[in-house]
């Protein structure tokens, strides 16, 4: 792989979107350096060896199907084509690319918040950053953007759930919102509620799959198709390929798949000799109207089999979750886990945590609706055990178990 000479590595540490560390990052990148670009408050490190490849590049941390940060290297060559892979989906949808103007509210450490960067560059448009300060104040950020958007015509941005969420709780958020052609949500952790709440107020979202390894987004469904209801993580990019291998994981196969950086330089591929790649997820694929859609079921790590079924933990949570907020159940979070089972191989034990001083009544008659809630659930969901953690009394017994 690469060259013969070893290339420094040269660390960049970050803190969100700020301009300083863009034009550092730019800086490097016209001198053909290879740049790690770290979270500020990543610490504990040890610096990276010198590697055989040739900048200009970046190195970020992806999360990693094992669940532990894994280094990503990228040509930026990689990062061209999905800017470019972006652009041509948007442009087929009636975007015209120089008239977009792309709010980068994601970390400069995070590949969503480094492609805006190379998107404006790639379209051809401009490109503003908006701190977490700003996005968290939504009078002023709603009047930030109306003076920004001048004779632009496409607003475009990326958000990640717990941002969409908060906005969705205020008026300004929602105005801010609506002013969106498209707004990229990574789609695995959106919720039926969020969904359901952005259709009736006509946000645009355009929930999408991707990862680190892939330079982002493979995928992405038309806002007027989310709005249509489709629940899926969209159409498959042109520059890209997907399939369902046998364990029902995601396969990608595309020409901006990066290399692995693993201890004391040394590299390799994520991808096998065919070139496709492996991911920690598991999909399936849907034709609609002669289009091929991703839909995505969860990670397989946090998954298990229950009666020959697969339980995703994080659907039943955001469930549970959703139906928390919605009765206004004084819980702060609910946890899934496995039990092992003779019969079922494993049944699903649900740990509840209450608010701090909810007294025994109210945790009894929560549960009571929780337990009537997930009474028609298909058997392989349905909770075996309730088990509630309560920080706050000495008194009650920490784990009292109700059976169904």
């Amino acid at each position: 792989m690469g060259s013969t000479m070893k290339s420094k590595i040269h660390i960049i540490e970050v803190e969100n979107n700020n301009n300083q560390s863009i034009e550092k990052i730019i800086q490097k990148i016209r001198a053909n350096k290879i740049i790690y670009i770290k979270n500020k408050f990543y610490k504990n490190e040890e610096a990276l060896d010198p590697i055989h490849e040739n900048g200009p590049a970046i190195i970020l941390n992806s999360s990693g199907s094992s669940g532990k940060p894994r280094k990503c290297f990228h040509h930026i060559d990689n990062l061209k084509l999905s800017a470019a892979a972006s652009g041509k989906w948007l442009k087929e949808q009636g975007f015209e690319l120089q008239n977009c103007l792309i709010f980068n509210t994601l970390p400069l450490h995070h590949i969503s918040g480094l492609m805006p960067l190379f998107r404006s560059q790639t379209w051809g448009c401009d490109c503003i950053n908006i701190s977490p300060n700003l996005i968290k104040n939504t009078r002023d950020l709603l009047l930030f953007t109306i003076k920004s958007k001048k004779n632009k015509k496409h607003l475009i941005t990326s958000l990640v759930p717990t941002q969409l969420k908060r906005l969705l709780a205020q008026k300004d958020g929602i105005s801010w919102l609506k002013m969106f052609d498209l707004i990229w949500v990574g789609g695995a952790s959106i919720t039926h509620e969020t969904a359901a709440k952005c259709i009736v107020e006509k946000i645009k979202l355009a929930p999408c799959y991707g990862s680190t390894e892939t330079a982002a987004m493979v995928t992405s469904l038309k806002p007027k198709e989310f709005l249509m209801g489709f629940e899926n993580v969209g159409e498959i990019l042109p520059d890209t390929k997907i399939r369902i291998n046998e364990r029902g994981l995601i396969e990608i196969k595309s020409a901006r798949i990066g290399i692995e950086i693993i201890d004391s330089a040394k590299t390799k591929n994520f991808k096998n000799k065919n070139g496709w790649w492996q991911t920690g997820d598991l999909g399936e694929i849907n034709q609609i109207n002669n289009s091929l859609y991703l839909k995505f079921l969860g990670r397989i790590d946090n998954a298990f089999n229950s009666g020959g079924e697969i339980v995703f933990p994080e659907v039943i949570e955001s469930r549970l979750n959703d139906f928390i907020m919605k009765e206004n159940i004084p819980i702060n979070k609910c946890n899934i886990s496995k039990i092992p089972d003779k019969l079922w191989g494993n049944r699903i034990k649900v740990i509840v945590e209450f608010r701090e001083l909810t007294n025994h009544k109210n945790i009894e008659n929560s549960l009571n609706l929780l337990k009537n809630f997930s009474q028609n659930w298909p058997k392989h969901e349905k909770p075996e055990k309730w088990i509630i953690k309560n920080k706050n009394t000495s008194k009650e017994k920490i784990n009292y178990k109700f059976k169904k």
